[in-house]
């Protein structure tokens, strides 16, 4: 008596893969390796960018160059002309650091079908580093220019290390935001909505753990600039941020609970 064989179609098990082929809907919650691998990706980018075409604007040389003993009123104008400049190199290549993050996350945790999705997450976090860069340069040009005293916000006294988790908070946290609203897309607002909200609590959680680390780790470095100096600092500095921001995306949107509510078959 021969055994009935079963067709090899039907004996394969199912596989998950990041649409439904069925209806076209993307699979939900995001895959956290996926979002991290984006995240590598953009800060990889960002760092081309970064040693690219940072600075586009320059200050003109005669207002660069002040001679010794100058007016008080030549280094006001260089001041203000520097913070001027930098707002605008700021705001050029975060909002180019955050359109590519938004881009590698949605691409390579949805693929390229997923067209509203990459075209929020691009315009969202672009527009949102470009927001970010602007106040993060206040925040730091401030800081600089009180010495790195005790600062008032709203009331609250903030010490040096507070204003500079602020100052890196205001950049990432927007850029996370866009990322996040951008990844949800795939689902609707209500799922854009959570994935943002987690994208920009991962930009402030992400600036707590640099500045404790970076006092810890590397006693006496200076944070009071919205980049850090040296190619080390800023490769480190990037990837923190985004690697932590797309796994705050994932686990706010419930990729570990998932995992945890599936059990493997007998």
């Amino acid at each position: 008596m021969q055994s009935e064989e079963k067709p090899i179609s039907d004996s394969r098990p199912p596989t998950q893969s990041n649409v439904d082929a069925s209806n076209g809907v993307a699979k939900w919650p995001p895959s956290i390796l996926r979002l991290v691998l984006g995240a590598i990706v953009a800060a990889a980018l960002s760092f081309i960018v970064l040693k690219t075409i940072h600075p586009v604007f320059v200050l003109p040389e005669d207002i660069a160059k002040v001679p010794e003993q100058a007016p008080i009123e030549v280094y006001e104008k260089h001041d203000k002309a520097q913070y001027e400049a930098d707002g605008k190199n700021y705001s050029v290549l975060f909002g180019i650091a955050g359109a590519l993050f938004g881009l590698s996350s949605v691409l390579l945790t949805f693929g390229p079908k997923s067209l509203k999705a990459l075209s929020v997450a691009v315009v969202s976090a672009g527009g949102l580093g470009v927001v970010g860069a602007y106040l993060s340069n206040w925040m730091f040009n401030n800081m600089r220019t009180t010495s790195g005293r005790k600062s008032t916000l709203m009331g609250i006294p903030l010490d040096s290390m507070m204003q500079s988790i602020i100052g890196y908070s205001l950049t990432w946290s927007f850029i996370g935001l866009g990322v996040g609203l951008g990844v949800g897309a795939v689902r609707g607002f209500s799922k854009s909505l959570v994935a943002g909200v987690s994208g920009f609590v991962g930009g402030a959680l992400a600036a707590m753990l640099y500045v404790i680390l970076t006092a810890q780790i590397s006693i006496g470095t200076t944070m009071n600039q919205v980049l850090p100096i040296g190619d080390v600092s800023q490769v480190i500095w990037m990837a923190l941020f985004t690697v932590v921001i797309a796994t705050c995306i994932a686990l706010g949107s419930g990729e570990k609970r998932q995992k945890a509510s599936v059990k493997p078959s007998k």
